[in-house]
């Protein structure tokens, strides 16, 4: 996987707001100037966050209690607005991620606390198997936008194969992935996606299900469970 900058500094550093509508509340999430594909908001992002918050205006008990995970999160988007609709989140990425991931964490603390929602960072390198993530139990899984470096896919599927499955307990995976016109990405997409169907059951939400602002023909939203 491309290693990301992991360092800090306040002049390097700018807030963007994003509205949770059904519980009022406001999310501030710091970016940087310049870096690499974790320092900024991508549009899949918002897409995943605004459809949990749709199917939480739908049923409000959706994530309430919820033990979700979430895998390459940046900046944190979808894991945050997650954990201020009331789950028990823990957000995970690569080491050098985790400064400013925390950074927002503990700027929207407050919010999540008060909606009965908690938050937490972690270490996951895809494709360790020996992380002790895999050993927990979550309901729910997310991603946006991961599916981007040809080197990490194998490394992914490995993790999203290897999550902890039992016979009680399957978490529901939910992938949004903007589909970029470029030959190689193109080309990547389809070599995960190909993969993907093999291990799993994977269903397209289709956009007249997702929030009426937040989504796109170029942004695909999946629904996957373990076969």
């Amino acid at each position: 996987m491309s290693h990301r900058r992991g360092s800090l500094s306040s002049n390097d550093l700018f807030p963007r707001e994003i509205d949770i509508e059904i519980c009022l509340k406001t999310l501030k999430i710091y970016q940087k100037m310049e870096g690499d594909v974790n320092c900024v908001v991508w549009d899949a992002s918002l897409v995943l966050a605004k459809y949990l918050e749709t199917i939480s205006q739908q049923k409000p008990e959706f994530l309430s209690g919820t033990k979700v995970l979430e895998l390459g999160s940046g900046l944190g988007v979808v894991g945050l607005t997650a954990a201020t609709l009331g789950a028990q989140v823990t957000l995970t990425d690569l080491p050098e991620a985790l400064p400013l991931l925390r950074l927002n964490i503990s700027e929207n603390k407050q919010k999540i606390c008060s909606m009965g929602g908690y938050a937490i960072a972690e270490v996951l390198v895809w494709g360790d198997n020996n992380s002790e993530i895999h050993k927990q139990e979550f309901d729910m899984v997310v991603l946006a936008d991961c599916v981007y470096y040809e080197d990490a896919v194998e490394p992914l599927l490995q993790t999203l194969q290897n999550l902890n499955y039992t016979v009680m307990k399957k978490p529901t995976i939910y992938l949004t992935q903007e589909l970029r016109d470029t030959e190689v990405q193109r080309k990547l997409w389809s070599e995960f996606y190909e993969k993907l169907t093999e291990m799993f059951y994977v269903e397209r939400i289709p956009e007249d299900e997702q929030h009426i602002n937040y989504r796109s023909p170029d942004i695909v939203l999946l629904k996957i469970n373990k076969k």
